[in-house]
């Protein structure tokens, strides 16, 4: 995970961040946002170092703690700020959104004359939503999987997820206009290959757009045409190396009933169609990724590619 995730609703503090690691910020000893930097530097290497849990992290949380009391009778932008990045921490490292509301909650009470303190009820909306949209995802698991109906796939004969059954089957929901999407295809065809000849069946899907983009120079306008943009996704597969089956399903590809708030989004189903893995980046470490299917492989009595 990343301390801060590229979402919409948390682009206050992407530039937050952007703004606390400028040369322009690192000032002195006993100034606030330079002491803010060296801690969410101290934070990104232990992030980067895969030590992401509240644990792990303890140290680092007190220090904000003890900075928040150091500057307590500051109600400055850089003391906020401070508040913010916990905050943040709770939200997008430890996926705490009850901390975090609590937290969103007194940056308002205490800061209400700073620009976080301002957008603490619209980040408080947010997050709350983002809870209800958690829950959802984790309420799928173990149940059958949400119904897809495929207008189109680039495999005959495949009409719904129920063609699919005693396979492993790999969901990728994305679209042509999505940079991270088509980034992270290496990753989604080295999946492919590992699992090639064996019950496992990686389906990218996407839905009608009214165009397509990253084909040609320009967008291409298929607003009001389907057929036409279902008819250019075999040169977009050709060109991209899409060597995977692509469908496009009659529901969005931000299907509420995945939970889905962002692409690229990787669900994993199970041979018996139900949802086992929900929320996942098609970017994540391959070993990672294996190591799910893998499982899932062995649980119900298939193959397993050897190592």
């Amino acid at each position: 995970m990343n301390l801060l995730r590229p979402s919409s609703f948390l682009a206050l503090f992407a530039a937050l961040f952007l703004a606390l690691t400028s040369p322009a910020s690192a000032q002195g000893a006993g100034d606030p946002a330079a002491e803010l930097e060296a801690l969410v530097t101290k934070i990104k290497a232990k992030l980067s170092a895969g030590q992401s849990s509240p644990e792990a992290l303890a140290a680092e949380v007190a220090a904000f703690d003890a900075l928040l009391t150091k500057y307590a009778g500051q109600k400055t932008e850089a003391v906020a700020d401070i508040l913010v990045m916990k905050l943040s921490l709770y939200l997008e490292v430890f996926e705490d959104f009850t901390t975090a509301a609590e937290l969103t909650k007194r940056l308002k009470a205490d800061f209400p004359e700073t620009g976080p303190g301002k957008e603490a009820d619209r980040l408080l909306a947010a997050i709350e939503a983002k809870a209800k949209m958690e829950a959802t995802r984790n309420g799928l698991v173990g149940k059958p999987a949400p119904e897809l109906t495929f207008t189109w796939a680039s495999r005959d004969g495949l009409k719904s997820l129920a063609d699919l059954k005693g396979k492993v089957v790999v969901l990728d929901f994305w679209a042509t206009w999505c940079g991270p999407c088509i980034s992270s295809f290496p990753e989604v065809g080295e999946v492919v290959s590992h699992y090639k000849g064996y019950d496992v069946e990686v389906v990218g899907v996407t839905s009608l757009q009214g165009r397509v983009m990253n084909l040609e120079a320009t967008p291409i306008d298929c607003r009001g045409n389907p057929d036409k943009e279902k008819g250019l996704m075999p040169a977009f597969m050709k060109k991209h190396n899409v060597t995977w089956t692509v469908a496009f399903s009659q529901q969005e590809v931000f299907n509420p009933d995945y939970a889905i708030e962002g692409i690229p989004y990787m669900a994993i189903l199970a041979p018996d169609g139900t949802v086992r893995h929900t929320g996942l980046h098609p970017a994540m470490p391959h070993a990672e990724k294996v190591k799910l299917i893998d499982a899932l492989l062995k649980e119900f009595g298939k193959p397993v590619p050897q190592a």
